[in-house]
């Protein structure tokens, strides 16, 4: 392993691990996720993209000799709370207890700045780590899209290590043959957020993740015009109809430049107020697209959504 550089160490680990888990994860009928009306693929798929990610991600600590137990002690709590998701599947109010708890230890080693009270940013920081959290795990929606996403932040940050293990895990996912569940999810979001060359900034940093903010934002607004419960899924989610009108393949094209966009948009003196309004029209047009289209009259929902509850 010593002659090998870190990103071909990547690409070897992310490829082999992979391969082994999906293999185990079908013969012993474990930690998959099988159809439902709800989703798109028609066989059960291992969701051990996550597991892939953190055993490298513990390499990369073990190796770079990480000892500040206040900082990593978070990052194990995250991925602890979305492996156990993905093998029994825990309430939204369970799931956000827990990530408060994860978040309380975030905030001993990081904070964002907003105002000049810092008992203020300290909260602010606490609810930014859980939507940031949740708003990664909505977008892995469709795939290739929480994957591409990661790749694009990780360059940006110019953290590279991770992106041969990335890129193994996209091809993966996009063939169906993995997906990185709610673990994969969680860690990718606060491998990023607890970055040190994310913006820490709060106003500059929600426009930075301002795909997956406006994923989570309009969600719960739109299920409150519904008169629907915010924290229940439905499939009006901005990737679901992007992917019915233009297709899976196009709409990845678009989601990617509106990532690279904001991300570009995060360093500009008026980037918020621009990201606001770019967020209000896609809201507008993503609202009449429902109302129009996907909407029975009789309880706001379409009849597949309906077994979902």
């Amino acid at each position: 392993m010593r002659y090998l550089n870190p990103y071909s160490l990547g690409f070897i680990f992310s490829t082999l691990f992979s391969a082994l888990f999906v293999y185990c994860c079908k013969k012993f009928n474990v930690l998959l996720d099988h159809p439902s009306e709800r989703k798109e693929h028609k066989e059960a798929v291992p969701l051990v993209g996550g597991v892939v990610l953190f055993i490298y991600t513990l390499y990369l600590k073990f190796n770079q000799q990480f000892t500040d137990i206040r900082k990593e002690l978070p990052l194990y709590i995250v991925f602890t709370i979305g492996l156990i998701d993905d093998l029994i599947e825990l309430r939204y109010y369970t799931k956000l207890l827990l990530q408060f708890f994860a978040g309380m230890f975030f905030i001993n080693a990081y904070h964002f700045v907003f105002t000049n009270n810092a008992k203020l940013d300290t909260f602010l920081t606490l609810v930014f780590f859980m939507t940031l959290l949740n708003a990664f795990n909505l977008v892995d929606g469709i795939n290739g899209l929480l994957i591409g996403l990661a790749i694009i932040y990780f360059t940006f940050t110019q953290n590279f290590i991770y992106l041969p293990v990335l890129f193994v895990l996209f091809l993966f996912n996009v063939f169906d043959k993995l997906f990185m569940g709610d673990s994969g999810a969680f860690l990718i979001a606060y491998l990023l957020i607890s970055d040190e060359q994310v913006p820490r900034e709060l106003t500059r940093a929600l426009v930075f993740f301002g795909y997956p903010m406006y994923e989570i934002a309009s969600s719960f607004l739109r299920r409150l015009l519904l008169k629907k419960n915010p924290f229940k899924p439905d499939r009006f989610h901005l990737h679901h109809i992007g992917t019915k009108l233009f297709g899976s393949t196009f709409f990845l094209i678009l989601a990617y430049s509106l990532v690279i966009g904001f991300v570009l948009l995060s360093a500009k003196k008026f980037g918020l107020f621009v990201y606001i309004a770019i967020s209000l029209l896609i809201f507008l047009f993503q609202f009449i697209f429902i109302k129009n289209n996907c909407i029975n009259s009789s309880n706001g929902m379409t009849e597949r959504d309906k077994s979902n509850f």
